[in-house]
């Protein structure tokens, strides 16, 4: 059997504090839906993973630490756990100011470990010679308040001081500094400052675009995209907003944040990425916009109300569409080989994997090529 031409996979993680938890247990319900005996790391299936806030520091450990999802969810929860811990004085300075709430020295030392566990460095750069996941960050500069970029490649277009010389430690700090939580970072040669990019790029879907366009500039991008896959960590509630007047109420406004506009923008933008199942967007609709940011305490909370999500039929079928189409995008088919005793299955393509495993043929048929 001819093997698939090998197309491009993308993965957008949106920021959402401890609620980024949500995103990956999503995310493991798609690996699972590829391989359920044998999960693959999304590192091995997306070719180019990007992140804010949150979202980027589980880019950096499904990206550029090479972790599996069960081991990215375990090392998200100490790091989670470590790193929202309130600061033992009052959060309000002599003149009013908020000071940020938790201990940036206490989130740095968590992304330390989790490098140094990983790297055998806790001062790893970001840069990395693989460039089969590509990572990029999204961070905002203070001062003019505009998006960057932080990557583990080189952008030709844009390869700034930074991707010399930036530490994953530093740019997973940049990416998550959100305001008044952490405290800002100021980074590279030059001292650039720098807060989490959620102001601009909570959704980083076009970030990710934009990079891979630049990356893979020898045709156009649509024509070599498999699969875009964008997890969100819970739809922000309608908010409403009354104005007395004569009359009585006068205006209703539904507050939606940048996140979901992007969204909405993106999908009109590539409608033939979602017609064809080439763009997928999960995003657990009720019962998380209400979990604070830092609320670790929720975490047994937000993994049941995203169990819940992913177990109804609708979502369990858009998942299995998304692990079909990444599968077929990296030119994988499944055969049955001769055995005889065990059920053994040889998965072949451009990875020419073996596996051995009893394999259920539900889990099977929908990606026989």
């Amino acid at each position: 059997m001819a093997i698939a031409e090998k197309k491009l996979n993308l993965l957008s993680l949106d920021g959402g504090g401890i609620r980024g938890l949500s995103s990956l247990y999503i995310l493991k319900h798609v690996m699972e839906s590829i391989n359920p005996d044998y999960p693959p790391k999304p590192c091995e299936y997306f070719d180019m993973i990007a992140g804010t806030s949150t979202g980027g520091l589980i880019a950096i450990m499904l990206g550029r630490l090479k972790m599996g999802v069960n081991e990215c969810i375990d090392a998200y929860n100490t790091l989670a756990t470590q790193a929202f811990t309130r600061k033992a004085y009052l959060p309000i300075t002599l003149t009013g100011h908020v000071k940020e709430r938790f201990d940036s020295k206490q989130l740095e030392a968590a992304l330390k470990k989790a490098i140094a566990d990983r790297l055998h460095d806790q001062d790893a750069l970001l840069k990395d010679p693989d460039t089969s996941c590509r990572v990029v960050l999204c961070a905002t500069r203070a001062g003019t308040s505009t998006t960057v970029a932080l990557r583990s490649y080189c952008n030709e277009r844009e390869c700034s001081e930074l991707y010399n010389t930036v530490k994953i430690w530093e740019a997973g700090r940049a990416t998550s500094a959100a305001s008044s939580f952490f405290d800002p970072i100021t980074i590279g040669p030059n001292g650039q400052r720098f807060f989490d990019g959620a102001t601009g790029a909570n959704n980083p879907i076009r970030h990710l675009w934009m990079e891979a366009k630049d990356i893979w500039s020898a045709a156009p991008l649509e024509e070599q995209i498999g699969c875009i896959v964008s997890i969100g960590t819970g739809v922000p509630q309608v908010t409403r907003y009354e104005t007395k007047g004569i009359g009585g109420l006068k205006t209703l406004k539904a507050c939606v944040t940048e996140t979901e506009y992007t969204k909405e923008e993106f999908a009109i933008e590539h409608s033939d990425l979602v017609a064809n199942d080439r763009y997928f967007r999960f995003n657990v609709p009720d019962g998380l916009a209400d979990i604070g940011l830092e609320k670790v305490a929720k975490i047994d909370l937000i993994v049941g109300i995203t169990e819940n999500h992913l177990a109804k039929d609708a979502v369990r079928e858009r998942v299995q569409a998304c692990a079909g189409s990444l599968s077929k995008s990296k030119g994988y088919t499944i055969s049955k080989r001769p055995s005889s005793k065990t059920s053994a299955w040889e998965v072949t393509g451009l990875a020419r994997a073996q596996v051995q495993g009893k394999f259920s043929i539900p889990h099977i048929e929908p990606y026989l090529l």
